[in-house]
């Protein structure tokens, strides 16, 4: 069974603690692992401002929100607290186990304890989600299916073969097509419309700088846009670092790639985690970004992996877990430069790139 897109690109509130006046939100969300493998992570929203607003921002329980205000309002500063979101409200839950300097040894330390009940909370509200959510999208389908129309309910990951129709005209299934070399029409380099490269060979379609701010700015916000720069200038060497999500089909054969480099990262890993300037100037400061910027820079393309499976006749694919771009990694991507993307962020904040191989 394939997982739901929005389950790969949110992040879902699951507790919220109160220590010693402090405010923390715990959020979950899927990091993928290897192939239809995902992992939920639990990330943490320090301070009472950020949490308020992440929850605003969210949009997807705008309960959690009034609540978390309320709750803040009316709690002492030496109370320790922890509540659970339970279908759009906050429960009262309990706070992970102290240290018992008297518990035998032969028990595991309680940090240990409690961070294995806290990926015990996080996998089961992450299963509930999913299984009401794929409940919604059989029902849709059965729905269109009864009424005699296919239409295309998009997931990041790819549907198997038996729900992708093949191109009109054609007597093959869909992956023989996919693996059949064919001659496109091309358009020449730098004649894009919109910043719309051509069709890959593949299949891969990729989308509008348009679409992928419409993107952008639904993950994150418009303070997160980019426009389109032409020619593209791919060169490692000179970007620095980098780091890649590399686009696999459903056979696993790498199509393409979404390039970030550090600035980018940064801007863009940092605005999903709702960081203040500060904080984003002492991660332009390092000489590699933080885990968890990496880790929300992942989901960032996540999103933009759901973008691309939305363009009308394209290729469905995934994105392999983020990795530093190493040296030679993607040589064949000075060969695509018709069927690619090079895209600034405001303000120089780095630049994303799009190929489709």
């Amino acid at each position: 069974m394939s997982i739901a897109g929005d389950l790969l690109t949110s992040v879902t509130p699951a507790r919220l603690l109160c220590r010693r006046g402090t405010w923390v939100l715990e959020l979950v969300k899927l990091v993928p692992v290897e192939r239809n493998v995902f992992q939920p992570r639990v990330q943490r929203l320090e301070g009472a401002e950020a949490v308020l607003q992440h929850l605003k921002r969210s949009g997807d329980h705008p309960g959690l929100a009034a609540a978390a205000n309320q709750l803040m309002r009316a709690a002492r500063t030496e109370e320790e607290r922890a509540y659970d979101a339970v279908d759009g409200d906050w429960v009262p839950g309990e706070l992970g186990p102290r240290r018992d300097s008297s518990r035998p040894s032969a028990f595991p330390p309680s940090g240990a304890v409690s961070n294995e009940v806290a990926d015990l909370r996080a996998e089961l509200l992450v299963l509930r989600a999913s299984h009401e959510r794929l409940r919604e999208r059989v029902q849709r389908l059965e729905s269109q299916f009864s009424s005699g129309t296919r239409g295309r309910d998009v997931l990041s990951v790819p549907p198997t073969p038996s729900f992708v129709m093949p191109p009109k005209g054609s007597d093959l299934p869909q992956a023989s097509v996919a693996r059949t070399p064919a001659v496109l029409p091309s358009e020449p380099a730098g004649k894009r419309v919109s910043g719309k490269p051509s069709v890959a060979p593949s299949g891969l379609q990729l989308p509008s700088v348009a679409a992928i701010n419409e993107s952008l700015h639904a993950l994150i916000g418009d303070q997160a846009s980019v426009r389109d720069k032409q020619p593209v200038s791919f060169e490692p060497a000179a970007l620095g670092a980098c780091w890649v999500s590399v686009l696999i089909d459903d056979e696993g054969h790498d199509v393409g790639a979404i390039v970030a480099d550090r600035a980018a990262a940064i801007a863009l890993g940092g605005a999903l985690m709702t960081l203040p300037e500060s904080e984003m100037q002492a991660q332009r400061a390092l000489a590699t970004p933080s885990e968890d910027i990496v880790s929300a820079m992942s989901e960032v393309a996540n999103n933009l992996c759901e973008t691309i499976n939305q363009q009308p006749g394209g290729l469905q694919v995934r994105v392999k877990p983020i990795a530093p771009l190493l040296p030679g990694a993607l040589d064949w991507a000075a060969e695509v430069t018709d069927r690619a993307l090079e895209c600034v962020l405001e303000d120089s904040a780095g630049r994303l790139f799009l190929f489709a191989r």
